[in-house]
């Protein structure tokens, strides 16, 4: 299965919405296709869900998944990714954060639209 990814926008943040098998061939291809569209749009601020995303992935592909939005997210102010809870391991966001990516992760809507639409 291809990803799928939709992005939508409102005046102070924009929403991507990843559909996908996870895998660690397709991570960087789809944050590179995130990156593309957030740059091209002047985004500032980004949530992503990935509530879509099918399987889980090992400790080792969330570090790298960490490393990918430092790489390629560094043009946005903050990155809140949305996952299920029994998903949250917060190695990717260590790993953006240890990079100087505002990054954080959330099972919570609500609670990562407020952190991405509070001041720096």
């Amino acid at each position: 299965m291809a990803f799928q990814l939709s992005i939508t926008r409102s005046a102070r943040m924009a929403a991507a919405q990843v559909t996908a098998l996870a895998s660690r061939e397709e991570a960087e291809d789809i944050v590179k296709a995130i990156a593309a569209q957030t740059h091209d749009q002047g985004d500032k601020r980004l949530l992503i869900d990935l509530t879509d995303v099918v399987g889980t992935l090992d400790p080792d592909t969330h570090r790298l998944l960490g490393e990918l939005a430092f790489r390629y997210l560094s043009h946005l102010e903050k990155v809140a990714s949305l996952v299920p809870e029994e998903k949250i391991t917060r190695v990717s966001e260590q790993a953006a954060l240890a990079r100087g990516l505002q990054l954080r992760v959330f099972a919570d809507l609500t609670d990562a639209v407020e952190w991405l639409l509070a001041p720096l």
